[in-house]
């Protein structure tokens, strides 16, 4: 009949009777560590852009004058063409392009 002694594996009866540990294996770890991390690296450009996709450009007032002068065609296109927050900008260009579509159809 076999011993108690004989069912532990040699490598693992070091382990078992000793004070020494298997070094740990931190391979989960850093696995997640790095997931965590890159979530909140895309959360903070999804952020980022639904910031910027849902801000107003120009005040509600400018706008809807700058709708009745000159169209909102021209309104719309000068805003996407303009940086943001350029009030002037968006009404040179939406000027210029009510201008052209003007001349161009006389």
């Amino acid at each position: 009949m076999p011993s108690q002694l004989d069912v532990v594996p040699p490598q693992q009866y070091r382990y078992a009777t000793s004070r020494y540990y298997p070094p740990a294996d931190w391979t989960p770890i850093l696995g997640w560590g790095i997931a965590l991390i890159g979530l909140v690296a895309v959360a903070a450009a999804a952020g980022q852009v639904v910031k910027e996709a849902f801000s107003n450009p120009i005040p509600y007032e400018k706008r809807v004058e700058l709708e009745a002068r000159y169209g909102r065609w021209a309104v719309e296109t000068a805003i996407g063409v303009c940086p943001h927050d350029d009030i002037r900008c968006i009404e040179r260009e939406a000027r210029r392009l009510y201008e052209s579509r003007v001349l161009r159809r006389t």
